[in-house]
């Protein structure tokens, strides 16, 4: 596989993710509240414009920086990679179900509420289910590196399970056949991201007319196929937020 190193912590790497996670917080906001009170108002037009690059982005800009933990031994890439992330899903996993806990009781009972905590820790719980998946994503491209699997291929298999869709039921596999294309492509391509973000930092109003551009032919995709889904029913953005 490709290995791709970077000499230090960029800024913009930060801001990226950061602005990411506004996103997402953001859209659990709107459709909190737009399912409440019954419409989105114009939140609901940003967050169906976000919905095809949110996620992807995201997990795109967590494996940028693999390449330089990859060849660690696997209990220090464990620790740095699975039980770092793992430790925050279980605690706010357990704030989660402490603050939820009372009208959980109500409707499952109490058995009820301790048999849904569990099971979380197999079936990853709403909102905090990427935080699952990172450590997960993590060891699958461990495991393909130690195996010494061509990055074509895994990227080829990749983008076949994104494109195919797979639901199954289980939270964790079928987004794992969603995401891990994206964030595999972080890792592979990463050098050449961060070239792009140097020539955008040095040719500032060229990197703006793309965004403009992109932003032109994002908006237009959302929008395709505007019909029959309660708003926003943005149908193209499934392609693949």
């Amino acid at each position: 596989m490709a290995a791709h190193q970077t000499s230090s912590r960029v800024d913009w790497v930060d801001y990226a993710k950061g602005f990411c996670i506004f996103l997402v917080v953001m859209m659990h906001s709107t459709l909190g509240v737009g399912s409440a009170i019954g419409e989105m108002g114009f939140m609901g037009d940003i967050v169906a414009f976000a919905k095809p690059f949110r996620m992807p982005d995201f997990f795109m800009i967590s494996g940028l920086f693999l390449a330089l933990t990859l060849d660690r031994d696997w209990r220090l890439y464990l620790d740095r990679k699975v039980v770092h992330f793992f430790y925050f899903y279980i605690l706010w996993l357990t704030i989660q179900f402490g603050m939820k806990a009372p009208s959980f009781a109500a409707e499952f009972g109490w058995d009820g509420v301790l048999m849904h905590y569990a099971l979380a820790f197999v079936q990853p719980f709403g909102t905090l289910w990427f935080i699952y998946a990172l450590p997960v994503f993590f060891v699958i491209t461990k495991l393909l590196h130690s195996l010494k699997v061509p990055w074509q291929v895994t990227m080829l298999v990749a983008a076949g399970l994104q494109i195919s869709q797979v639901h199954t039921g289980s939270v964790l596999i079928d987004e794992t056949a969603s995401r891990f294309v994206f964030f595999f492509a972080g890792y592979v391509f990463a050098q050449k991201i961060f070239v792009i973000a140097d020539w955008v930092r040095e040719n500032t109003m060229k990197g703006l007319a793309f965004v403009f551009v992109w932003a032109v032919v994002n908006g237009l995709f959302v929008g395709y196929g505007y019909a029959d889904l309660p708003s926003p029913h943005w149908r193209s953005a499934d392609w693949v937020h």
